[in-house]
């Protein structure tokens, strides 16, 4: 395995915590441009679009296959600090088809961004899945309203990516921005989401896009565990892609173990929004009656949250002082949990692993037993520590050795396996 390479940080003034620049490549290699994260992070949901826009409601039943655009208008992408429009880049929102965690179809909306400048290299412009991290649970905080008014907090690397060259197709997953509850954390929908986003994006009419793209999915946190559930379905799902890598960033990838971790600490708004999220693709699951009366409000609260107000109300909470019963030991919550654990099925695609050591909101581990879990199945994996505090940080840390190792796979470089 390799060792952590040294840090060097910087620090970010926010309400989450502080970034980081990107730690030293290896000798041989020459540094990635870093990515300069917002000065603040902006709460998502200040739109003024409205939450009921017609445009978000799908026919009833949705009976296309999955990856068909059931409508698209033109949009904007507005990337912070500034709130400008890239005007460099064509922007569509998209309601598009796809499979819920049933396999029954849904509706799911999304943002496709392509770069103006005609693409120069050899064959079809490469189309990369960005799945998004955390964003919330309210309509309100869905990317498509964010990306558009420049709060998006992942813009940054957006733009970054657009400006390889590369279109960029940004699902809001089932239920964050249409009909119906997020729900949030639950791994085959959010990889289905990721894995149709492509196929919608090499359908739409008029961006110069192919479905014969060489694609790519990359994310982080949420982001890493839709990516690295895509990257896992797709040669059952959508073998009609031509996925040539996943770049997978401290990824959810065992819910018991995040759930855990969560107990008591900084971050515990995030369980109670996976369990929010895991209620609505499993409504049997027995949640309001194990709660307590504060437990309830909580749980109330969160579900029209975004990011920030969902890391800043929630903390150091219990689920001792928030439920009436361990949850987290009963057998239907075992069983919808376990479920959701990454590394049961082969990827085909090599799959670049990152964490760092000090992640403070996804435990460490859960990467290296999912790697571990991933080599035993054959896997091609590219395993990096890092060593940057915090969870928001490492993100931002992370982003350009990501970008450039996708770069590498869609140009055919051989890649590295830590297995």
């Amino acid at each position: 395995m390799k060792a952590p390479r040294a840090t060097r940080l910087c620090p970010l003034i926010t309400v989450l915590s502080a970034a980081a620049l990107l730690s030293p490549p290896q000798p041989a290699q020459a540094a990635p441009a870093p990515i300069t994260p917002p000065a603040a992070l902006s709460a998502p949901g200040s739109s003024t679009a409205p939450v009921d826009d017609p445009f978000f409601h799908p026919p009833t039943p949705v009976t296309a296959k999955p990856g068909t655009v059931i409508r698209s208008r033109t949009s904007r992408f507005r990337v912070q600090p500034s709130g400008l429009v890239d005007t460099a880049v064509h922007a569509w929102q998209l309601l598009y088809s796809s499979t819920d965690a049933h396999s029954r179809p849904i509706a799911v909306s999304g943002t496709l961004l392509v770069p103006r400048e005609p693409h120069h290299g050899n064959g079809p412009r490469p189309i990369v899945a960005y799945a998004i991290g955390t964003h919330g649970l309210g309509d309100h905080c869905a990317p498509t309203r964010t990306l558009a008014n420049g709060t998006d907090y992942e813009g940054v690397v957006i733009h970054a990516m657009l400006e390889r060259g590369w279109a960029v197709a940004v699902t809001d997953y089932e239920g964050l921005g249409t009909p119906g509850a997020h729900t949030y954390a639950n791994g085959r929908s959010q990889g289905q989401a990721v894995l149709d986003s492509l196929r919608a994006a090499g359908r739409l009419p008029g961006t110069g896009l192919s479905a014969e793209a060489p694609m790519a999915v990359t994310g982080y946190s949420q982001g890493g565990q839709a990516a690295i559930w895509a990257a896992e379905l797709q040669p059952s799902y959508a073998p009609d892609l031509d996925l040539r890598a996943a770049s997978v960033g401290a990824p959810a990838a065992d819910l018991q173990a995040v759930a855990q971790h969560l107990d008591g600490r900084a971050g515990f708004g995030f369980g109670l929004a996976a369990g929010v999220g895991l209620k609505a693709a499993y409504p049997e699951l027995r949640l309001d009656e194990a709660l307590t009366e504060h437990g309830r409000k909580l749980i109330s609260d969160v579900t029209d949250d975004c990011t920030l107000q969902i890391a800043a109300k929630y903390g150091l909470r219990t689920w001792k002082a928030v439920t009436r019963e361990d949850i987290l030991q009963s057998p239907e919550w075992i069983q919808r949990l376990g479920e959701q654990k990454a590394g049961r099925r082969r990827p085909l695609t090599p799959v670049r692993l990152y964490h760092s050591q000090r992640d403070d909101v996804i435990p460490y581990h859960a990467s290296t037993e999912l790697r571990d879990r991933l080599c035993a199945l054959g896997a091609t994996v590219d395993w990096q520590p890092y060593t940057v505090p915090t969870h928001i940080a490492a993100f931002y840390a992370s982003a350009p050795q990501s970008l450039s190792w996708i770069e590498g796979r869609l140009s055919g470089q051989r890649v590295g396996n830590d297995c």
